[in-house]
């Protein structure tokens, strides 16, 4: 069924009876409508959501955009309720920085602006009054401005924080100058003031590597800090180990994420021109969602941009190289797990590499500056055979330790923990 108000579209999907199931009810939050094709980090929320909804009664309320796609039906075939709310357009970008302006002076972050809608709100507190859940699980802390409905009732709340948005805003401070960078510092200093504010409302925090644990814990209050390690579907079939001429690095990302686009401009200003004296031939690709103007200019000669793709398999089926220059943030990254599961020879920061550091040299290698990086990826540009082993060590390593099945079993102890 569908309702109007305030100009917003809900949408509301309820799933077809199924047989009983676990006796766990959760309500899931998410900024996005997951999607098993998403072309960002959300595809890890698809993958952990169609898997938790096998055992468990799940509920989604999903805020999206007007372009946005719809819940994807796989997983809301599953679900024993899918509650999409669709939020107004942003507008032009001076409205959009304006309304930046008004919440960072109320305290909110420009992302957690982003998601900040009063029909959400009002669907939020419908559910957990009609519902009913045992618990409610809010993904990013972009979202955590939700957490006040379910603590006013005393329903257990799980926020899952992939990337502590605090840690890469003053990482990003420092890389950035002029004028931006007294921006940066005043959004950092919001993000602080805001993960203070919201974390201790929740009984537990989740996060996906060992350095966000210790970036969480200073501001969770009694709240539980937990980590589940990031995992990811492995396909069927390997892509190309060796990839085609001519000898292409490509980078994947979401390019509405800072440290992201601080990667991509890192690679292609720095390290590739390295890369391409090594070996003249070699090309550069970054291939993402949403790359803003700064991202778009570096098209040109060896250098391609191609902005939200509807596929990115193509592009990693034929690297020689898949690269991962992350310097900033935390987490562990779902581009890295899905390079390795696919099968592919992979170059990663020890930042882009936490949580499979231990595989550095027989899985993937890791390296720590621009030369560094320069040097593994003309290398293995320059030695087929070298990433033929690597990838199919990495596939190998894939098939062995990937997939969802601890890291389901792990929400679903947290959610027996939280319930007693």
């Amino acid at each position: 069924m569908s309702e109007t108000s305030g100009g917003t579209q809900i949408s509301m999907t309820t799933a077809a009876p199924r047989p009983p199931r676990g006796t766990r009810r959760v309500l899931v939050c998410t900024p996005f409508a997951p999607r098993l094709d998403a072309r960002h980090g959300g595809k890890a929320t698809a993958q952990l959501l169609l898997r938790l909804a096998e055992r468990n009664e799940i509920g989604l309320l999903a805020l999206r955009t007007p372009s946005g796609e719809r819940v994807d039906p796989a997983i809301a075939e599953r679900c024993a309720l899918v509650h999409e709310v669709v939020a107004p357009a942003a507008g032009s970008p001076l409205s959009r920085r304006l309304a930046w302006s008004v919440g960072l002076l109320r305290g909110l972050p420009p992302w957690a602006a982003d998601c900040r809608s009063a029909e959400y709100e009002q669907a939020l507190e419908r559910l957990l009054d009609e519902w009913r859940p045992d618990l409610v699980e809010i993904h990013l802390q972009a979202m955590a401005q939700y957490v006040d409905a379910p603590a006013r009732r005393g329903i257990p709340c799980v926020l899952v924080d992939y990337d502590p948005a605090s840690t890469w805003a003053d990482e990003l401070r420092g890389v950035t100058g002029g004028p931006r960078r007294l921006v940066r510092r005043l959004e950092a200093s919001v993000w602080r003031r805001y993960e203070r504010a919201t974390r201790p409302r929740f009984d537990a925090i989740v996060v996906f590597a060992e350095r966000d644990v210790d970036a969480v814990r200073p501001t969770a209050g009694g709240a539980i800090v937990t980590r589940v390690p990031l995992a990811v579907d492995v396909p069927e079939r390997p892509l190309d180990p060796v990839g085609s001429e001519p000898p292409t690095v490509v980078f994947v990302g979401s390019f509405g994420h800072p440290p992201n686009v601080d990667a991509a401009l890192w690679l292609a200003g720095t390290i590739f021109p390295r890369v391409a004296a090594l070996v003249p031939e070699a090309r550069l690709e970054l291939v993402g969602h949403a790359p803003g103007e700064e991202l778009l200019a570096l098209a040109g000669g060896a250098v391609s941009v191609h902005a939200s793709v509807p596929d990115v398999t193509p592009h990693l089926d034929r690297a020689a190289v898949v690269v991962a220059p992350i310097r900033m943030g935390g987490s562990m990254r779902m581009k890295v797990l899905e390079s390795l599961a696919a099968g592919k020879a992979l170059v990663a920061t020890p930042r882009a590499a936490e949580g499979v550091e231990g595989l550095a040299g027989e899985q993937l290698l890791v390296a720590e500056d621009a030369d560094e990086m320069a040097d593994a990826l003309a290398s293995l540009l320059l030695d087929p055979a070298r990433r033929r082993s690597l990838a199919e060590s990495a596939r190998r390593w894939a098939e062995s330790n990937l997939g969802w099945e601890r890291g389901v079993a792990a929400f679903e102890d947290l959610y027996d923990t939280l319930r007693r």
